[in-house]
């Protein structure tokens, strides 16, 4: 009797550690199908209105998410490959003739001569070469995955499906499993809403935002590989610390040396334009909006952020942008709930 009181607890376990196991593989696509699933619920909650039952619905939302994010996400990928070839190309080119043209002055000279000295041009050529392996090796794995990741794809959209149909039996089990705890758990539940607001809001949209400006920035000022470089700075605007200001600053310092090097006023304003455009346009947006759309009550530190999507992409990969922010500040609240006791 003694040891058949601990059967069905062992038995609990290894179920829940086998079940775990089973989903290691699917937890990406199921967490971005969940988070999409949050993330578009309040669409799901206002057709509910106007459709019975929460099928339809779902299944709508779902297929124009698919056709709203993931359709023309394939043609930007494709974009993206063709334009960080043509942009590679001529980094080589502009590294064999010369960064800058007709390059007559003293000091344009003694810029071409620092590169031409044996160490820093044996440098130039293993980063060339070092960025084509980069580029072979990671374009030989994206094709032999893109089997997988389609299979990742359907998996995400059948749980985004689920997470929207049946989302709200879901939570109401797992506040079942709280009892008498489910105050803690519904101080949680807000506290994790208020994150995934502040972070996906707050910081990728945000980044969103100022890649597309920084890149119609780079298009109008004639800036090679406008779309591959509005890429990289949405990138960097997710780390708080770095910025656009990386991308956009040594491309106006560029286009205006070029100016003065070929004696080409048009050059040097388009310099100056996109310093400015870069300042005011796109660097203003993340003082301006971002602390509007968090807000006080998301509690998402820069801190946070920064470390957690460092930390988030080695440990997940890609999707570590979202899940490293998330982890830290979940687990920020269940210090707060469990060791400060914040909530009695």
């Amino acid at each position: 009797m003694k040891y058949s009181t601990y059967v069905p607890h062992i038995l609990l376990v290894v179920f829940i550690v086998l079940s775990l196991l089973v989903l290691k593989s699917l937890a990406y696509p199921l967490f971005v199908g969940a988070l999409l699933a949050y993330l578009f619920f309040p669409v799901k909650k206002f057709m509910g209105k106007f459709f019975k039952g929460g099928t339809f619905p779902s299944l709508l939302i779902c297929f124009l998410v698919f056709i709203i994010i993931f359709i023309p996400g394939v043609f930007l990928v494709k974009l993206l490959v063709k334009e960080s070839y043509v942009l590679f190309l001529l980094v080589k080119q502009k590294l064999a003739v010369g960064l800058f043209r007709d390059c007559t002055n003293a000091f344009c000279q003694s810029v071409l001569g620092f590169g031409k000295q044996e160490f820093i041009a044996s440098q130039i050529k293993a980063g060339i070469k070092a960025a084509t392996d980069w580029v072979i090796k990671e374009g030989s794995a994206f094709l032999f995955g893109l089997p997988k990741a389609i299979v990742s794809i359907f998996i995400m959209f059948f749980s985004m499906f689920y997470f929207l149909k049946d989302g709200e039996m879901f939570i109401h089990w797992v506040s079942c499993l709280f009892g008498q705890h489910e105050k803690k758990y519904t101080y949680l539940l807000q506290r994790l809403g208020a994150m995934v607001h502040g972070i996906v809001h707050g910081y990728v949209l945000i980044a969103l935002l100022q890649g597309t400006l920084g890149a119609l920035g780079f298009f109008i000022a004639g800036v090679p590989s406008p779309l591959l470089w509005g890429v990289v700075m949405a990138f960097l605007a997710l780390v708080p610390s770095l910025g656009t200001g990386l991308v956009w600053g040594p491309a106006a310092v560029i286009l205006f040396l070029n100016g003065i090097f070929q004696d080409s006023q048009s050059l040097m304003f388009k310099g100056i334009g996109l310093f400015i455009y870069g300042l005011v346009v796109v660097g203003g947006i993340d003082n301006l909006l971002r602390p509007r759309i968090i807000g006080e009550k998301a509690g998402v530190h820069p801190g946070v952020v920064f470390f957690g999507i460092l930390g988030g992409i080695a440990f997940f990969g890609f999707w570590g942008f979202i899940i490293g922010p998330l982890v830290l500040s979940l687990t920020q609240a269940l210090i707060d709930v469990y060791v400060h006791k914040k909530l009695g």
